[in-house]
Protein backbone atom coordinates (compact mmCIF):
# COMPACT_ATOMS: atom_id res chain seq x y z
CA UNK A 1 0.00 0.00 0.00
CA UNK A 2 1.00 3.66 -0.78
CA UNK A 3 1.29 6.40 1.84
CA UNK A 4 -2.17 7.50 0.58
CA UNK A 5 -3.61 4.07 0.97
CA UNK A 6 -3.08 4.44 4.64
CA UNK A 7 -4.69 7.47 5.47
CA UNK A 8 -8.46 7.54 6.66
CA UNK A 9 -9.49 11.22 6.95
CA UNK A 10 -12.18 11.56 10.00
CA UNK A 11 -15.29 13.94 8.55
CA UNK A 12 -15.87 15.17 11.68
CA UNK A 13 -18.80 17.65 10.76
CA UNK A 14 -22.27 18.91 10.94
CA UNK A 15 -22.96 19.51 7.71
CA UNK A 16 -22.20 18.15 4.23
CA UNK A 17 -21.55 21.73 2.89
CA UNK A 18 -18.51 21.45 5.05
CA UNK A 19 -17.30 17.90 4.54
CA UNK A 20 -17.74 18.94 0.17
CA UNK A 21 -16.08 22.06 1.48
CA UNK A 22 -12.80 19.38 3.10
CA UNK A 23 -13.30 16.93 0.03
CA UNK A 24 -12.45 19.30 -2.75
CA UNK A 25 -10.16 21.22 -1.12
CA UNK A 26 -7.62 17.39 -0.67
CA UNK A 27 -8.92 16.75 -3.56
CA UNK A 28 -6.45 13.74 -5.18
CA UNK A 29 -4.42 13.76 -2.23
CA UNK A 30 -6.90 12.09 -0.07
CA UNK A 31 -8.72 9.14 -1.17
CA UNK A 32 -10.70 7.06 2.06
CA UNK A 33 -12.80 9.17 4.41
CA UNK A 34 -14.23 8.38 7.94
CA UNK A 35 -17.65 8.75 8.36
CA UNK A 36 -18.72 9.19 12.16
CA UNK A 37 -22.45 9.34 13.94
CA UNK A 38 -22.26 13.33 13.59
CA UNK A 39 -21.70 13.85 10.19
CA UNK A 40 -24.18 10.50 9.32
CA UNK A 41 -27.13 11.64 11.54
CA UNK A 42 -26.90 15.08 10.28
CA UNK A 43 -27.02 14.09 6.75
CA UNK A 44 -29.42 11.49 7.15
CA UNK A 45 -26.96 9.21 5.86
CA UNK A 46 -26.26 11.06 2.75
CA UNK A 47 -22.51 11.79 2.93
CA UNK A 48 -22.03 8.09 1.71
CA UNK A 49 -23.71 8.84 -1.41
CA UNK A 50 -21.94 11.84 -2.01
CA UNK A 51 -18.46 10.19 -1.35
CA UNK A 52 -19.37 7.36 -3.54
CA UNK A 53 -20.13 9.35 -6.23
CA UNK A 54 -16.58 11.00 -6.10
CA UNK A 55 -15.27 7.10 -5.94
CA UNK A 56 -13.94 7.88 -2.37
CA UNK A 57 -13.51 4.39 -0.02
CA UNK A 58 -15.40 4.49 3.40
CA UNK A 59 -14.85 4.05 6.62
CA UNK A 60 -18.65 4.07 7.99
CA UNK A 61 -17.36 4.43 12.03
CA UNK A 62 -20.83 3.43 13.34
CA UNK A 63 -19.28 0.98 16.45
CA UNK A 64 -22.89 -0.92 15.94
CA UNK A 65 -23.50 -2.25 19.76
CA UNK A 66 -26.40 -4.14 20.06
CA UNK A 67 -27.84 -7.78 20.67
CA UNK A 68 -27.33 -10.11 17.81
CA UNK A 69 -29.98 -9.83 15.28
CA UNK A 70 -29.94 -6.20 15.64
CA UNK A 71 -26.08 -5.94 14.96
CA UNK A 72 -26.88 -8.03 12.26
CA UNK A 73 -29.18 -6.16 10.55
CA UNK A 74 -26.91 -2.68 10.98
CA UNK A 75 -23.58 -5.13 9.41
CA UNK A 76 -26.20 -6.19 6.74
CA UNK A 77 -26.99 -2.17 5.93
CA UNK A 78 -23.21 -1.29 5.79
CA UNK A 79 -22.13 -4.32 3.14
CA UNK A 80 -25.51 -3.19 0.89
CA UNK A 81 -23.83 0.06 0.92
CA UNK A 82 -20.96 -1.36 -0.06
CA UNK A 83 -18.73 0.66 2.12
CA UNK A 84 -15.39 -0.36 2.17
CA UNK A 85 -14.73 -0.95 5.77
CA UNK A 86 -17.17 -0.75 8.72
CA UNK A 87 -16.92 -1.72 12.56
CA UNK A 88 -19.11 -2.98 15.57
CA UNK A 89 -17.76 -3.30 18.86
CA UNK A 90 -16.44 -6.56 19.85
CA UNK A 91 -18.02 -6.73 23.11
CA UNK A 92 -20.76 -7.77 21.31
CA UNK A 93 -19.63 -11.03 21.33
CA UNK A 94 -17.87 -13.80 20.01
CA UNK A 95 -20.92 -15.17 18.31
CA UNK A 96 -22.25 -12.36 16.89
CA UNK A 97 -18.88 -11.18 15.21
CA UNK A 98 -19.05 -14.90 13.50
CA UNK A 99 -22.49 -14.93 12.47
CA UNK A 100 -21.62 -11.66 10.91
CA UNK A 101 -18.34 -12.79 9.73
CA UNK A 102 -20.82 -15.73 7.82
CA UNK A 103 -23.17 -13.48 6.88
CA UNK A 104 -20.63 -11.61 4.99
CA UNK A 105 -19.46 -14.44 3.30
CA UNK A 106 -23.05 -15.62 2.75
CA UNK A 107 -23.71 -12.15 0.76
CA UNK A 108 -20.29 -12.27 -1.09
CA UNK A 109 -19.89 -8.92 0.31
CA UNK A 110 -16.20 -6.98 -0.61
CA UNK A 111 -16.95 -4.76 2.67
CA UNK A 112 -14.59 -5.43 5.42
CA UNK A 113 -15.98 -5.56 8.91
CA UNK A 114 -13.38 -4.70 12.27
CA UNK A 115 -14.11 -5.06 15.75
CA UNK A 116 -13.48 -1.94 18.42
CA UNK A 117 -11.63 -3.23 21.73
CA UNK A 118 -11.13 -0.50 24.00
CA UNK A 119 -11.58 3.36 23.07
CA UNK A 120 -8.99 5.30 22.67
CA UNK A 121 -9.62 7.71 24.41
CA UNK A 122 -9.84 5.25 27.71
CA UNK A 123 -6.47 5.09 29.84
CA UNK A 124 -5.77 2.31 32.23
CA UNK A 125 -7.17 4.32 35.35
CA UNK A 126 -10.50 4.93 33.42
CA UNK A 127 -10.78 0.96 32.20
CA UNK A 128 -10.36 -0.17 35.83
CA UNK A 129 -13.14 2.07 36.90
CA UNK A 130 -15.30 0.86 33.96
CA UNK A 131 -15.06 -2.62 34.13
CA UNK A 132 -14.22 -2.80 37.83
CA UNK A 133 -10.83 -4.91 36.60
CA UNK A 134 -7.72 -5.30 37.41
CA UNK A 135 -6.88 -6.43 34.47
CA UNK A 136 -4.14 -4.73 32.49
CA UNK A 137 -5.56 -2.31 29.42
CA UNK A 138 -3.11 -3.90 26.74
CA UNK A 139 -4.82 -7.55 27.71
CA UNK A 140 -8.10 -6.25 27.45
CA UNK A 141 -7.20 -5.30 24.29
CA UNK A 142 -5.29 -8.03 23.23
CA UNK A 143 -8.10 -10.39 24.77
CA UNK A 144 -11.12 -8.92 22.44
CA UNK A 145 -7.97 -8.98 19.66
CA UNK A 146 -8.12 -12.34 19.60
CA UNK A 147 -11.75 -13.15 19.73
CA UNK A 148 -12.14 -11.03 17.14
CA UNK A 149 -9.64 -12.96 14.87
CA UNK A 150 -11.29 -16.30 16.20
CA UNK A 151 -14.99 -15.06 14.47
CA UNK A 152 -12.93 -14.48 11.26
CA UNK A 153 -13.78 -10.88 11.36
CA UNK A 154 -11.09 -8.86 9.02
CA UNK A 155 -9.60 -6.97 11.95
CA UNK A 156 -9.63 -4.25 14.81
CA UNK A 157 -10.05 -0.51 15.95
CA UNK A 158 -6.74 -0.37 18.40
CA UNK A 159 -4.34 2.02 19.40
CA UNK A 160 -0.76 2.42 17.40
CA UNK A 161 0.64 1.43 20.42
CA UNK A 162 -0.80 -1.95 20.24
CA UNK A 163 -0.62 -2.59 16.60
CA UNK A 164 2.90 -4.80 16.80
CA UNK A 165 1.84 -7.13 19.42
CA UNK A 166 -1.53 -7.48 17.78
CA UNK A 167 0.13 -8.46 14.30
CA UNK A 168 2.10 -10.73 16.19
CA UNK A 169 -0.32 -12.37 17.65
CA UNK A 170 -2.91 -12.61 15.10
CA UNK A 171 -0.90 -12.50 12.07
CA UNK A 172 0.25 -9.90 9.55
CA UNK A 173 -3.12 -10.35 7.37
CA UNK A 174 -5.34 -8.77 10.33
CA UNK A 175 -5.95 -5.56 10.08
CA UNK A 176 -4.99 -2.79 12.32
CA UNK A 177 -7.07 0.70 12.09
CA UNK A 178 -5.27 3.58 14.68
CA UNK A 179 -7.02 6.89 15.30
CA UNK A 180 -5.33 8.57 17.85
CA UNK A 181 -2.68 9.26 15.54
CA UNK A 182 -0.72 12.90 15.65
CA UNK A 183 1.70 14.81 13.87
CA UNK A 184 4.59 16.54 16.43
CA UNK A 185 3.25 19.91 15.33
CA UNK A 186 -0.17 18.54 16.06
CA UNK A 187 -1.86 18.47 19.27
CA UNK A 188 -3.52 15.43 21.38
CA UNK A 189 -6.60 17.17 22.15
CA UNK A 190 -9.03 14.38 23.94
CA UNK A 191 -7.46 11.58 22.57
CA UNK A 192 -4.74 9.60 25.37
CA UNK A 193 -2.98 6.83 23.56
CA UNK A 194 -1.49 8.49 20.68
CA UNK A 195 1.80 8.20 18.39
CA UNK A 196 2.94 9.94 15.30
CA UNK A 197 2.19 8.96 11.65
CA UNK A 198 5.83 7.61 11.41
CA UNK A 199 6.10 5.94 14.54
CA UNK A 200 2.36 4.31 13.97
CA UNK A 201 3.24 2.53 10.80
CA UNK A 202 6.41 0.93 12.05
CA UNK A 203 4.72 0.14 15.02
CA UNK A 204 2.01 -1.87 12.45
CA UNK A 205 -0.72 0.13 11.84
CA UNK A 206 -2.28 -0.58 8.38
CA UNK A 207 -4.33 2.50 8.55
CA UNK A 208 -4.38 5.25 9.96
CA UNK A 209 -7.33 7.78 11.52
CA UNK A 210 -6.62 11.32 11.12
CA UNK A 211 -9.01 14.34 12.04
CA UNK A 212 -8.41 18.01 13.35
CA UNK A 213 -4.30 17.73 12.62
CA UNK A 214 -5.59 18.32 8.96
CA UNK A 215 -9.22 19.35 9.12
CA UNK A 216 -8.77 22.15 11.43
CA UNK A 217 -5.47 22.98 9.87
CA UNK A 218 -5.19 26.55 8.34
CA UNK A 219 -4.29 24.78 5.14
CA UNK A 220 -5.70 21.19 4.96
CA UNK A 221 -4.03 20.02 1.79
CA UNK A 222 -0.56 21.33 3.04
CA UNK A 223 -0.89 19.52 6.11
CA UNK A 224 -2.43 15.91 4.08
CA UNK A 225 0.49 16.41 1.88
CA UNK A 226 3.11 16.82 5.49
CA UNK A 227 1.41 13.72 6.73
CA UNK A 228 1.09 11.59 3.13
CA UNK A 229 5.66 12.15 2.88
CA UNK A 230 6.26 11.70 6.58
CA UNK A 231 4.17 8.11 5.89
CA UNK A 232 6.17 7.33 2.71
CA UNK A 233 9.52 7.52 4.84
CA UNK A 234 8.76 5.25 7.17
CA UNK A 235 7.15 2.93 4.57
CA UNK A 236 10.26 3.47 2.27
Amino acid sequence: MTAKDKVIVALDYKELDEVKKLVLELGDKIDFYKVGLEIFLNTNGSVIDYLQSLNKKIFLDLKFHDINNTTKMACEYAAKKEVFLFNIHATCGKQTMTDIAKMLKDMNSKSLCIAVTVLTNINQDEMRETYKTQESLENMVMNLAILTKESNLHGIVCSAQEAKKIKETCGENFITVCPGVRPEWAGINDQKRVMTPSEAIKNGADYLVIGRPITKAKDPRKAAEMILAEIESAIS
